[in-house]
């Protein structure tokens, strides 16, 4: 006995599974690549919030018989052995991916010298009541793709009828724009691979507009510090891990190019495993459930930590790969290698993080200047103290017995007195903190030349100038060149 599902309740169903309209095309964006297209172009109109959308390559196309079937539900299905640069995964994806933003889509393509097309259309399958679908739809025009032609190669596939189920329906235009840039964001962030080159490159626009990559781990960035690559697991099911610190916020040549840096999201909610299925990103900064006595948040002094993992497609059923393909779990016999990546990511993240002057790093070396603040461990808990052997507060301490007595009492009470929680309040609700932590003004000049002058060291000017800069966190020439100048020249 075969007990078949109501066509028109199940379709209604499948709209729901949880798509948003960035997720939605970017499943789309994977059949475009499955099917070898080198450019994949998207128009997004919003049509006076009656929104349509149109995916345009240049792919392998489809004759009828393998349209039909890829507009069947199911289709191959997540048993079925998938070549490495297949991103298919439940044979859903084009199917759930449209309707969960609209009522009708449509496939047009060109394979062969000859077009197929065939459209889903709720209204029409819920008037026949089974599985019907239309063949040759009439397609509006788009500004930004054109239909395929009899002789050329690729499919297009259009988005109609859209309701309020999907994320584009109703809004007004300037909120249809910030969505648009929402989704251009996703894709740069999801095919950054694909998009840079370093898996098979792809263009892929939106309404005319290239996408340009995004790379979460910042490789080009100079500060940037890749901890090492090691693969996890045996066989098919063993995967690739790559650790990288990403650069200090000082290190950085403005605000926007900080905020960049974060990401769609920004860059607490940006740290953690960044889960690669095929090249493609499948999770985007996520801890993944792991860490030691219980779950890692996302915390602000781990926010420089990012791992990738790059799965083959065969370990889509270990690591519960959903169909929206935006969640994965790692399988219990890899959490405990993964909580130890983990752990000692987010530890040398958190170093970086707490910066400010400790040990600076120079693109030829690495050399240890006198830090102005030391962390020392007291009855298993850590506490900060001024460091006395800075040259600064050694030139305090010799202008006279009184002046180094008031000044080793107010450094003790500075010391008890630091505001920890107000600072990490700070910090975690992102108020610019100084950059540099002082004035760069007058007295700052007459301060370090002081320092120079009562320096006990034998270095020249300019060597103790640059040690003192460094142990601030300050890099400015024209600072350099001013306390040079009030020193009368370098010595």
């Amino acid at each position: 006995m075969e007990i078949a599902p109501t066509a028109a309740a199940l379709l209604k169903s499948l709209r729901g599974l949880g798509y948003t309209p960035e997720t939605a095309l970017a499943d789309l964006v994977d059949n475009s690549i499955a099917a070898g297209a080198r450019t994949i172009s998207i128009s997004i109109d919003w049509n006076g919030g009656d929104p349509r959308i149109a995916v345009r390559d240049d792919g392998r196309g489809m004759s009828l018989d393998q349209l039909t079937e890829a507009m069947r539900f199911g289709g191959e299905g997540p048993e079925a052995e998938r070549a490495p640069d297949d991103l298919g995964r439940f044979g859903l994806g084009m199917k759930t991916a449209t309707l969960s933003q609209c009522r009708r889509m449509a496939v047009v393509s060109a394979q062969g010298g000859s077009l197929s097309s065939l459209s889903w259309d709720i209204a029409v399958v819920t008037k026949a009541r089974k599985w019907a679908v239309v063949v040759d739809p009439e397609l509006p025009e788009f500004e930004h793709v054109t239909k395929p032609r009899a002789g050329e190669q690729g499919t297009l596939l259009t988005l109609q009828a859209m309701d309020e189920m999907g994320g584009l329906h109703g809004l007004d235009s300037e909120r249809f724009f910030a969505k648009l840039a929402d989704i251009r964001a996703h894709f740069s962030m999801v095919f950054h691979r694909f998009l840079s080159g370093d898996a098979r490159r792809i263009r892929i626009s939106i309404n005319g507009r290239d996408i340009p990559p995004w790379d979460p781990m910042l490789r080009t960035h100079a500060a940037t510090r890749k901890l090492g690559t090691s693969p996890i697991g045996a066989g098919q099911q063993a995967v690739r891990v790559t650790s990288y610190i990403l650069p200090h916020r000082d290190m950085f040549a403005n605000e926007q190019e900080f905020q960049a840096a974060g990401g769609p999201g920004g860059w607490a909610e940006r740290q953690g495993f960044y889960v690669y299925r095929g090249d493609r990103l499948v999770v985007a900064g996520s801890w993944l459930g792991l860490g030691e006595r219980r779950e890692w948040t996302k915390d602000e002094s781990s926010r420089l930590a990012r791992i990738a993992i790059d799965l083959p497609t065969a370990c889509d059923p270990a690591w519960r790969i959903d169909v929206i393909k935006a969640r994965a779990r790692p399988p219990a016999g890899l959490r405990s290698r993964l909580v130890r990546v983990g752990l000692e990511c987010r530890d040398r993240a958190r170093e970086v993080f707490a910066w400010r002057g400790g040990q600076v790093r120079t693109p030829t070396e690495v050399r240890q200047t006198s830090p102005l603040w030391q962390q020392e461990h007291v009855s298993g808990r850590r506490r900060y103290r001024v460091n006395r052997e800075h040259p600064i507060i050694q030139a305090l301490f010799e202008q006279g017995s009184e002046t180094a007595r008031l000044a080793r009492s107010a450094i003790s009470l500075i010391e008890r007195t630091i505001p920890v929680e107000r600072i990490w309040l700070d910090v975690s609700e992102d108020v610019e903190m100084p950059s540099d932590g002082v004035d760069k003004g007058a007295e700052l000049v007459g301060d370090l030349v002081t320092a120079i002058r009562k320096s006990p060291s034998d270095l020249p000017a300019e060597e103790v100038l640059d040690l003192l800069l460094r142990s601030m966190r300050i890099a400015d020439p024209i600072l350099r060149d001013t306390v040079l100048a009030a020193l009368g020249g370098s010595e």
